[in-house]
């Protein structure tokens, strides 16, 4: 029976990721766009030090095994800080509006939309905001951590019964 540690590293990374999004919302610094590198940094980081981890305790396993044990570890910080967004948003629902605002000021800065396309842009997304937030997360957080969890199933090592 393998040490299975993608719940307790999934559970640990989100949070961090979540009290990192509120000292960034109390520092008004959450609409800041090197934030979300910041976010990525950690989720990479708590993938790769799971699938390292695995690796160490359960000798022998193969890159495929590892590399499962990183995706799973993702899947749990993917849901896990999809719940906590939404709770996020009902204490703070002024984030929301923030994002609109963001999203109206780049729109407004590239200079390719009319007022009016902008506007309906605006409306779209007001509608579809819960939507978008979700495949947002899913997408980033899926991509990342499939990509971290390549780099920690290389990085480990593998193949070596203790």
């Amino acid at each position: 029976m393998s040490n299975k540690n993608h719940i307790p590293f999934g559970v640990v990374t989100a949070l961090i990721l979540f009290v990192m999004g509120l000292v960034l919302y109390f520092a008004k610094l959450n609409t800041e766009s090197w934030t979300s590198w910041l976010t990525i940094i950690i989720l990479a980081g708590g993938v790769i030090l799971s699938c390292l981890d695995f690796a160490k305790k359960n000798p022998g396993q193969t890159f495929g095994s590892i590399f499962a044990n990183g995706f799973k570890t993702t899947a749990v910080i993917t849901v896990i800080s999809i719940v906590l967004t939404f709770v996020m948003l009902l204490i703070f629902p002024d984030m929301k509006e923030q994002a609109f605002e963001i999203a109206r000021k780049k729109m407004e800065a590239d200079g390719k939309m009319t007022e009016d396309q902008i506007q309906t842009a605006i409306q779209l997304t007001q509608k579809m905001y819960y939507v978008f937030l979700i495949g947002g997360i899913l997408f980033t957080y899926m991509i990342v951590g499939v990509i971290a969890s390549l780099i920690g199933a290389g990085a480990a090592p593998k193949g070596q019964k203790a």
